[in-house]
């Protein structure tokens, strides 16, 4: 079959790369010219493991252009522009009017978008010459492609019962479980999937600020309630909080339905009063103190991207450099607009203080010895991930609701 792919950011160029992967013709639409000729040269413009590879391997698949009219021959045109938030936090549609007020033939159109329940039965009556089905991605940057090619579920929202039956067999082939339903429901699935996530860190952050009161370790009290198969383990990890391109605009875009529906949504507004509380207790672990040097290890919101949006690097720092501290970063991939360093040494070399923020292989792996260029030895393990907390040699080392280890002191000076 033959696919038009209309935005490429992660969702598009994920869902354009397994469509050419399951021997489809796909031709990918992308309005930013820097962006564009990237992708025609074989460049992926952020990193993302296996799409280069894609773009190497299926050269006769794929074919990129800065114009929708290209697509006009396609079976199914696929929908991924970006849907970010209003300053009100309500879901920005923008992108979507103007790409489908391009669409001038009559198409069966694919919204792989997010965006807020009721979009595309409204999207059916100002557009009425089209067929709309929603298939919302669940995509986890880092294994964007992986997600596409085998996900945990595929979830199809159609009016037309001829488009979800065409859309199951297209997709039954993945052999995983499918959910055809309104295109209301699946709209909201993918809403409440963050929703829940997300109120699931917030919940084990609220425990860690007690835990580390009570001295209790937040770790082995997950670690508990992650055997419980109504509970599991994933997303039960303390840390900074969540952050990202999704889990913060899905929050707020979901409090914005509520409101135009004139509800409240006490849990969804405490989650996120929560995640804003956990990263002022974590910067509050850094002493009030002008001059002092704060090195970040890691940036990237999550380890195997590069993405730096929302990404709770940014905010912590904000919160201290509010206090005159001195910032230098370090990540393997990401870049920001603070001091970085292009070595973990680099950015360790004087610290008073090290804060891991992102849990790359090569930061939770860092040995004891690897601090010694600090001017204090001082490890703050914002995502209890250190490999070594446990014998921290002449580190001093504190988790996040880990209090247990508030007696760890230096083994030797």
């Amino acid at each position: 079959m033959k696919f038009g792919i209309i935005g490429l950011g992660y969702v598009g160029l994920a869902t354009l790369c397994g469509l050419a992967k399951a021997g489809h013709e796909v031709i990918g639409v992308e309005k930013d010219q820097p962006r564009l000729l990237r992708l025609m040269s074989g460049d992926v413009p952020f990193h993302e493991p296996g799409m280069a590879d894609v773009l190497r391997d299926y050269p006769g698949s794929i074919t990129f252009t800065d114009s929708i009219a290209d697509t006009e021959t396609v079976d199914y045109l696929v929908l991924a522009v970006g849907t970010p938030s209003k300053s009100d936090g309500s879901c920005d549609l923008t992108f979507v009017d103007a790409a489908l007020s391009e669409v001038k033939s009559k198409q069966k159109i694919i919204i792989r978008s997010t965006v807020p329940p009721g979009t595309t039965d409204m999207l059916s009556i100002m557009y009425p010459a089209h067929t709309f089905a929603v298939v919302p991605e669940f995509l986890q940057e880092g294994r964007a492609l992986a997600d596409v090619l085998k996900p945990h579920r595929v979830v199809i929202g159609s009016d037309n019962l001829e488009m979800c039956e065409e859309l199951a067999g297209i997709y039954g082939r993945l052999g995983v479980p499918l959910v055809c339903t309104s295109p209301i429901d699946a709209e909201f699935i993918k809403y409440a999937s963050n929703a829940f996530l997300a109120t699931k860190i917030s919940f084990i952050n609220d425990l860690a600020r007690l835990a580390d009161k009570a001295g209790a370790d937040i770790t082995t009290i997950a670690d508990g309630m992650g055997l419980d198969p109504r509970i599991g383990r994933s997303f039960l990890n303390a840390g900074l909080g969540y952050g990202g391109s999704c889990f913060p605009k899905d929050m707020h875009a979901l409090l914005n339905v509520a409101h135009e529906n004139e509800l409240d949504l006490p849990v969804i507004s405490a989650a996120m009063h929560s995640n804003d509380a956990q990263m002022g207790y974590v910067a509050s672990k850094v002493e009030h103190k002008s001059g002092l040097k704060v090195a970040f290890l890691g940036l990237a919101f999550k380890p195997g991207t590069d993405d730096m949006r929302d990404a709770p690097s940014v905010t912590l720092a904000r919160h201290l450099a509010l206090r005159e501290i001195d910032i230098i970063g370090y990540d393997p991939l990401a870049k920001w607009d603070y001091p970085q360093a292009m070595t973990v040494e680099a950015a360790l070399k004087g610290a008073d203080v090290a804060i891991l923020v992102t849990e790359w292989d090569e930061l939770v792996n860092l040995k004891p010895e690897a601090f010694d260029g600090m001017r204090t030895k001082r490890l703050i393990d914002a995502r209890n991930a250190w490999k070594y907390a446990c014998d921290p040699g002449t580190v001093q080392y504190e988790g996040i609701g880990r209090m247990q280890n508030k007696a760890n002191t230096p083994s030797s000076m």
